[in-house]
């Protein structure tokens, strides 16, 4: 196929939904669309990507349907849709499973199974993707689809970073063939799709010992993750490791351990002749501009707004 575009800009009201049902009918597949916004409107955007088409859809609320009458209208090849998120929500239902997609996030939805979503105003692309040809990164692709995939973590941040490069009008532009990255996408969004192991008893002990050692040397400011794990007699490889299967880092611990101890002395009316820069250096902090950055950053006020009530 060659790219192509079309919009309700020349329709409006219940003539625009018409229409833009008949299109998505004609452009992608058959789907019952309903939506209560008096001012409807819709574009598409389409062209050739690789073994797929790739379609970028802005449109108004909307409310659409897989219905089984519909699966039944189409063809019977088996197709798996990628849809990412840019702008907008997604509230979809499929295989008894109901979440939400926002932007960054992407969700797998199978058309030959009924499914549901409602969006708000919305901007999204969709890859369709051929089954058998998923199948080549994945033994069972049905089983990936219907769920939530967070867009802000893991290879689910890989996959959205990679698919909020990808414009139709660019697709002839891209340095490599279009087929080659469709296979980079499919393989990130099997990773993505994909649960790692859960933890061992091991490593749960071993999480929770680098916690106690964060809130032993938190307030060391020259404390390291090499430090931490030479403590702990692990790799820092290891320790990265565990941090990233609770969905964060040593960083982002060893921060928040710093500043909820600040928080603690701060409200505290026996230290309320204490600068904050003095309880900053206390709490592992060297610069104390950069430490009341991160104060208001996670508290929502500064370290002096914080300060408890001062007793003669």
């Amino acid at each position: 196929m060659n790219r192509s575009a079309w919009s309700t800009a020349d329709a409006v009201g219940e003539r625009a939904l018409d229409r833009w049902r008949a299109v998505v009918g004609q452009s992608l597949f058959a789907l019952d669309i309903g939506s209560s916004a008096p001012d409807f409107y819709a574009r598409i955007e389409q062209g050739p990507f690789g073994p797929s088409i790739l379609s970028k859809v802005e449109a108004g609320p909307q409310s659409v349907r897989r219905t089984r009458r519909c699966i039944a209208a189409g063809p019977r090849r088996a197709t798996i849709d990628l849809i990412s998120v840019r702008s907008g929500a997604f509230r979809f239902s499929q295989h008894g499973r109901e979440d939400v997609v926002r932007a960054g996030d992407c969700v797998l939805l199978d058309r030959t199974t009924p499914y549901a979503f409602d969006a708000t105003e919305s901007c999204a692309l969709t890859l369709n993707l051929d089954h058998d040809w998923l199948a080549r990164w994945a033994a069972d692709p049905v089983a990936l689809t219907g769920r939530r995939i967070d867009g802000a973590r893991g290879w689910g941040l890989a996959l959205s970073a990679m698919l909020a490069q990808l414009e139709v009008g660019g697709l002839d532009r891209l340095a490599l063939p279009s087929g080659a990255v469709a296979d980079q996408i499919a393989s990130l969004l099997v990773l993505a799709c994909t649960p790692p192991d859960p933890p061992s008893r091991t490593d749960r002990r071993m999480f929770a010992r680098l916690l106690q050692i964060i809130r032993d040397r938190a307030h060391d400011p020259d404390f390291t993750p090499d430090n931490a794990a030479a403590a702990a007699g692990i790799s820092k490889r290891y320790l990265h490791l565990l941090f990233a299967r609770e969905g964060g880092s040593f960083g982002r611990h060893l921060i928040a351990e710093r500043l909820d101890r600040a928080r603690v002395i701060l409200a505290d009316p026996r230290h309320a002749s204490l600068p904050v820069g003095e309880i900053a250096l206390r709490c592992g902090f060297l610069d104390p501009g950069h430490f009341a950055k991160r104060f208001r950053a996670r508290f929502g006020t500064s370290p002096s707004g914080a300060r408890g009530p001062v007793h003669s």
